[in-house]
């Protein structure tokens, strides 16, 4: 049987995305490849790569040339990406011999000046028999539907907010909480000292859309292990996320992403939110990270603590590092305050500047109280629909 790609760079772009799915240090060798299959209905050739808890199902430019895909097979994954990023984009011939050698010629041409060469390589392949699916849910609890630039968004910013501690695995995980009258659904992810809470309305008007397909409304709490995979649907126009008790299925078109869903209770994240911090900062953006940047290459390593303070129409931002004598000192311009003069409040400048990227405004406000309490920051409107939290840090006199 031989099947073809009419392009060699289609066919790596589809087994680097089905790489995202396999572990490197897997205990069974069949996870460790990836799995061609064809679909009865259409002809279409798929991928499939998994893992003990998750599985992924891409489709693959590959069409049959001459005989018959009788049976699913194993593919090494790791000796056809090797060869396929030494070539230019060229036509790939697979032949799979359907004996018990299971061996597998592969054909390509490539072209010097006007010749035209040949090229061919001999691998094995391997039975499908040894290869784990992952259950597929039947009946989902919940459903929802969103446009992918929306969940791409959040996935680009949770990853940084979430918990890199063993201890407490529910805190690795995005929340992905539907409110009861299904008005919004909210994204949340906390490693404990900061936050992000990221909101999509079902009101187009304001930035949301129609996103309750049905079920009961309630969380989803996803591992942060699946985000690298969840990364294959970046180019979709739009993702459904389904979820039952055990597990959650995204798809979009003929990609679909199956992964287990994480028990547990999340933390109450809206009680660990200030809502009346007693003072405001208004700056810009840009300015107060940029200040941040420059200010934080003179703050000590071992705590990468800034300064804010309010003076008159500035917000001075300053750092030390008393081990090798460095300090810095610069002002950001205050648009609005309701911030006492000289009052302070200390942050680790790393984690500010992560705070602050995923507020969609070019205008930000800092709501702050004492150096006890948390800040937060949204973008300076009645209703923002992002907001980032950071715990504040000691000064030390």
């Amino acid at each position: 049987m031989k099947i073809q790609a009419q392009s060699s760079i289609l066919l790596r772009q589809a087994l680097q995305k089905a790489a995202k799915c396999i572990d490197s240090k897997s205990t069974i060798v069949a996870l460790s490849n990836v799995l061609l299959i064809q679909r009865k209905e259409d002809g279409k050739f798929f991928f499939v790569a998994g893992n003990t808890d998750s599985e992924l199902i891409i489709p693959v430019p590959l069409s049959i040339v001459d005989g018959s895909f009788k049976e699913d097979v194993v593919l090494p994954i790791g000796n056809l990406l090797s060869l396929l990023s030494t070539l230019p984009d060229c036509v790939i011939t697979l032949d799979l011999s359907q004996d018990k050698e299971r061996n597998m010629k592969i054909e390509y041409c490539t072209q010097n000046g006007e010749n035209v060469k040949k090229g061919n390589i001999s691998l094995v392949y391997f039975s499908a028999e040894d290869f784990p699916r992952a259950q597929q849910p039947n009946n989902a609890d919940i459903h929802i539907a969103l446009p992918m630039a929306t969940f791409k968004n959040v996935l680009a910013h949770a990853g940084k907010f979430v918990s890199d501690s063993e201890l407490r695995p529910i805190m690795k995980c995005l929340c992905i909480d539907v409110a009861e009258d299904r008005s919004d659904v909210t994204f949340v992810a906390s490693d404990g000292h900061r936050l992000i809470k990221l909101i999509h309305t079902n009101n187009p008007e304001t930035g949301g859309s129609d996103f309750f397909r049905e079920g009961t409304p309630g969380k989803i709490l996803v591992h942060n292990a699946y985000f690298k995979t969840l990364s294959v649907f970046e180019d979709c126009e739009d993702i459904d996320i389904e979820a039952n008790e055990t597990m959650v299925r995204f798809t979009s078109g003929d990609i679909t992403f199956i992964c287990k869903k994480v028990s547990g209770q999340y933390p109450n994240y809206n009680s660990v939110i200030p809502k009346k911090n007693p003072y405001k900062v208004v700056v810009d953006k840009r300015e107060l990270a940029n200040v941040v940047k420059r200010v934080a290459l003179f703050a000590s390593e071992s705590t990468n603590m800034i300064v804010l303070n309010r003076e008159g129409m500035f917000l001075d931002v300053a750092a030390r590092d008393l081990d090798f004598n460095m300090e810095a000192n610069d002002q950001v311009i205050i648009m609005d305050s309701t911030c006492p003069e000289d009052h302070r409040i200390a942050f680790k400048a790393s984690s500010l500047l992560v705070s602050l990227a995923p507020i969609p405004s070019d205008t930000i406000c800092l709501h702050l109280g004492d150096s006890s309490r948390a800040g937060v920051i949204t973008a300076n409107e009645s209703s923002p629909r992002a907001l980032t939290l950071l715990m504040p840090m000691i000064i030390e006199e």
